[in-house]
């Protein structure tokens, strides 16, 4: 476990495991109250943390089996108070008793405590592939920068991996639509790996997006 983040509003600890999968929990200051990111395999520390809080709800930013692997264990040890959401065509990744019961839609805001976020659907990487933004007025007011926590959706350097040419331009369409607009100084937490920022994004995508788009190109795909 490591602290991403600490502010005035909420903290941010991130768990690895896996095929350095990331998993997030959120935290408020004021109310202890809580939100899980993600569910890959060997959450036990990740449990740990979390029953230490009063967990809102589980959000599963795609259903690819690394970042659900260890949902049966989360489940069965935290019943989120507001339920689980993830994206509607993802949703036959979870148990069929999984209460999704969260309208995981774009712009759907999810609240408890002095925590909200926000969803964006970005299909690509999987069809129900779904961003959440970490912001209010009042954090922002206090200078406390915007997160996004971009799944396999978006990484340093590049794109998660698309299955099909279609598929990456849904993702290419997914970033210029919906990530991209985000303030420059928003932090970006993938489901694997290290940070970025969408400042740092833009800049690397913009050399990227000048170059004209080969029409076969598809699968781990580098913004260089």
């Amino acid at each position: 476990m490591s602290l991403v983040f600490t502010g005035k509003y909420w903290t941010i600890q991130r768990f690895v495991s896996g095929f350095a999968n990331n998993a997030f929990l959120i935290t408020c200051t004021r109310t202890n109250h809580a939100v899980i990111i993600d569910t890959p395999a060997e959450p036990v520390e990740l449990v740990l943390a979390a029953l230490k809080t009063t967990v809102g709800a589980i959000l599963i930013t795609h259903g690819h089996r690394d970042h659900v692997e260890g949902y049966g264990f989360v489940a069965d040890s935290i019943q989120p108070a507001d339920g689980v959401g993830i994206g509607t065509y993802d949703r036959n990744s979870l148990p069929s008793s999984a209460p999704s019961t969260l309208d995981v839609a774009t712009n759907q805001i999810f609240s408890t405590g002095d925590i909200s976020l926000r969803a964006m659907a970005t299909p690509g990487h999987t069809s129900g592939s779904t961003c959440y933004v970490l912001a209010t007025p009042e954090s922002s007011a206090a200078g406390e920068p915007a997160h996004v926590f971009t799944g396999d959706t978006l990484f340093p350097g590049g794109p998660g991996k698309s299955s099909s040419h279609t598929a990456l331009k849904q993702i290419l369409e997914s970033l210029e639509s919906n990530i991209f607009t985000l303030p420059e100084q928003t932090s970006v937490l993938p489901g694997h790996g290290e940070f970025t920022t969408i400042g740092e994004s833009k800049r690397e995508y913009s050399a990227f997006a000048a170059r004209p788009l080969d029409p076969e190109l598809m699968g781990d795909v580098t913004w260089a």
